[in-house]
């Protein structure tokens, strides 16, 4: 969902660099760390916390340098940093900030889930060469995590299909997601989800785009779908309601900067 482009490759850091500016994201284990006053802390602020655990670059968008600091989950913070969910920045400008805090986080909750091989239980380090994770004793090697999901904007005409999830927040209704399972393609992931939670079949998919979701590490890929045939039957234990809008009835929608607010959006500016 960029414009921009961004190197992607997860340096250690070794010194400072002269050529870019410097953004600084820090964690506690996969907590992502604020200042008082909800800005990005400085990095003298940072400093007061000691060497962090692990130090990497892990993007350049425009001569600005983003390093990921990580601490250890119990550190104790001064009085000037917080711990802060991420979902506030869904909104952040420039754009691409939120970009990298998602990259940040993902590459954080990875660090935090994996200090010892799954395999022998050993301790892990890091290897530059694959940007991964390697156990020393018996060579198991982990690549950040991707857990790739669904998002689907279904059209019945001059209708969409908006549902709420019992976890969403009151009022709000969105697309139908969902994850896709081991050894399915994202097409017959999309058919699967939306016939188990809503009983409905659809036609004529394409793809929209994507979007890197940490929460704590999925990827969503959007797709259009047309009715095709059903009714309506609710999965209860994933749906709380589900209904057919026109664009001058909608309900409370997700945030423009979510993949499901920028398909929603889309479709609105086609009608």
């Amino acid at each position: 969902m960029l414009n921009q482009s961004i190197s992607i490759k997860l340096t250690p850091v070794f010194k400072p660099r002269d050529d870019v500016s410097s953004v600084l994201l820090g964690f506690c284990g996969d907590a992502l760390l604020m200042a008082m006053d909800g800005s990005l802390p400085s990095a003298e602020l940072f400093e007061r916390l000691g060497k962090p655990r692990h130090s990497f670059h892990i993007g350049e968008i425009e001569q600005e340098l983003y390093t990921l600091l990580i601490w250890e989950e119990n550190i104790t913070l001064p009085n000037e940093l917080v711990k802060t969910n991420l979902r506030q920045f869904l909104d952040f400008h420039p754009p691409h900030l939120f970009a990298m805090l998602s990259r940040a986080k993902q590459l954080a909750h990875w660090l935090y889930d994996n200090q010892y091989c799954g395999r022998c239980g050993d301790p892990i380090g890091y290897s530059e060469r694959f940007s991964s994770l390697t156990c020393q004793s018996c060579g198991f090697t982990i690549f950040p995590r991707l857990s790739p999901a669904c998002i689907v904007l279904i059209t019945k005409g001059d209708e969409i299909l908006l549902a709420r999830s019992p976890h969403f927040e009151k009022g709000m209704y969105s697309l139908l997601a969902g994850f896709v399972e081991a050894g399915e393609s994202v097409e017959d992931a999309v058919h699967r989800e939306i016939y188990e939670e809503v009983g409905l079949r659809v036609k004529n998919l394409h793809y929209f785009g994507s979007q890197a979701w940490p929460f704590p590490h999925s990827l969503m890929l959007g797709f259009f779908a047309e009715y095709d045939s059903g009714e309506l039957v609710l999965q209860e234990e994933e749906i709380e309601d589900a209904k057919w809008f026109t664009k001058d009835n909608l309900p409370q929608l997700p945030k423009l900067a979510t993949i499901s607010g920028i398909m929603i959006n889309h479709w609105l500016k086609n009608r």
